[in-house]
């Protein structure tokens, strides 16, 4: 398996690291702004003013999250960065996990509704509701009476919370898809006959279609899709490992992820639409991955430019296109991943400088 699937596969649990933390499994709940953003010719670049700092998911608003630097720790923290603000606000674990735990936060809502996980040994799902002590999502009664360990990897406008977790008696076995509205949890289905792992890691807007992956008796990683509740397996790519993963969905159902190669070893961006599955293209070599499609079907993520080197990419149009050539010259960073994308245009990811740093990015529309 290539390094990058491995970590675009998801957090299955016991399995996260701090560096994959808050990378995978974005998606962005679209808010129903008429006449959604065509992606642009150019961009102003805006970089994050502290360094070792990503940037991984941005809304309707403009509001982002992402993780950096936590203050007097030496460690990195997620965190909220919200237009009327203009400051980070650090999200918080859970007060009875301080110590060596760490949150991850994995995707936000039009109404600054972050959700993600703590990791202190076992994963614990958690909802900010726009400030930085989270909800113990896990301590609600559909989740505690089921699971020993959970995580939350999507919210949309409605609140309906996606995610997966580890049932009684399947420590390390199985894993378990689930919606959570409100209090009210349900269980999704795996697919037929497998009885074994289904994660869950968008949702759309609308709520009808979720995307992910799951397991079954011969294959470990079917990308799927769960519509009004029923799971249905999407495509592979010819020649693919049957190793693949989808990461985001727009309101049209139409959903992104990346499927592994084998001739190549590596993983490819692809675009799911209509019962198709698309290469995307994104690079000449390495691994790719598409993370975030909005409901102009304009797409963002990122591949391998040279072995050992990324860049981020932007499709439209039928055409994939490196990001860095739509910058100013002499901007002094290297656009390297780019996580998502809103219904504006607007994008973020992170960059790299030329000390080998990391800055958070977001680049905003500035021709069409």
């Amino acid at each position: 398996m290539s390094k990058l699937m491995r970590k675009a596969r998801g957090r299955r649990p016991l399995a996260v690291t701090a560096a994959a933390a808050g990378i995978a499994g974005i998606a962005i709940a679209a808010a129903g702004f008429a006449a959604p953003a065509q992606a642009a010719t150019t961009y102003k670049l805006t970089l994050s003013p502290t360094v070792n700092t990503h940037y991984n998911a941005i809304n309707n608003n403009g509001d982002i999250i992402g993780e950096g630097p936590q203050t007097g720790t030496g460690g990195t923290a997620p965190f909220l960065l919200t237009v009327k603000s203009g400051k980070p606000l650090t999200l918080n674990v859970p007060a009875n996990q301080t110590g060596s735990a760490f949150a991850i936060a994995e995707a936000l809502n039009n109404t600054d509704t972050v959700v993600g996980e703590s990791d202190n040994g076992n994963f614990t799902a958690l909802k900010w509701p726009g400030i930085s002590t989270p909800t113990n999502l896990q301590q609600l009664p559909g989740l505690s009476s089921r699971f020993f360990q959970t995580q939350a990897t999507s919210i949309n406008d409605n609140g309906l919370i996606v995610g997966f977790g580890e049932g009684p008696g399947t420590r390390g076995d199985t894993t378990i898809a689930f919606t959570l509205q409100g209090s009210t949890v349900t269980l999704l289905p795996e697919l037929p006959n497998s009885g074994v792992d289904a994660h869950a890691i968008a949702v759309n807007g609308t709520g009808t279609t979720i995307v992910g992956d799951a397991d079954d008796k011969t294959r470990s990683g079917v990308p799927v899709e769960w519509v009004n509740g029923a799971i249905k397996e999407l495509p592979f790519l010819p020649g693919s490992t049957d190793l693949a993963k989808a990461l985001g969905v727009n309101n049209a159902g139409q959903a992104v992820g990346a499927d592994i190669i084998r001739a190549e070893g590596n993983a490819h961006a692809v675009l799911w639409s209509n019962g198709t599955v698309t290469d995307l293209h994104f690079g000449t070599g390495g691994d790719a991955q598409a993370k975030s499609i909005n409901t102009a079907g304009v797409i963002v993520g990122d591949g391998g430019v040279t072995e050992g080197g990324g860049h981020a990419f932007i499709y439209q149009n039928g055409k994939a296109t490196d990001l860095n050539t739509l910058i100013p010259a002499g901007s002094g960073v290297t656009l390297s991943t780019a996580s998502s994308i809103n219904e504006h245009g607007v994008i973020v990811g992170t960059a790299v400088n030329a000390r080998g740093l990391t800055l958070g990015f977001e680049l905003t529309p500035v021709s069409s």
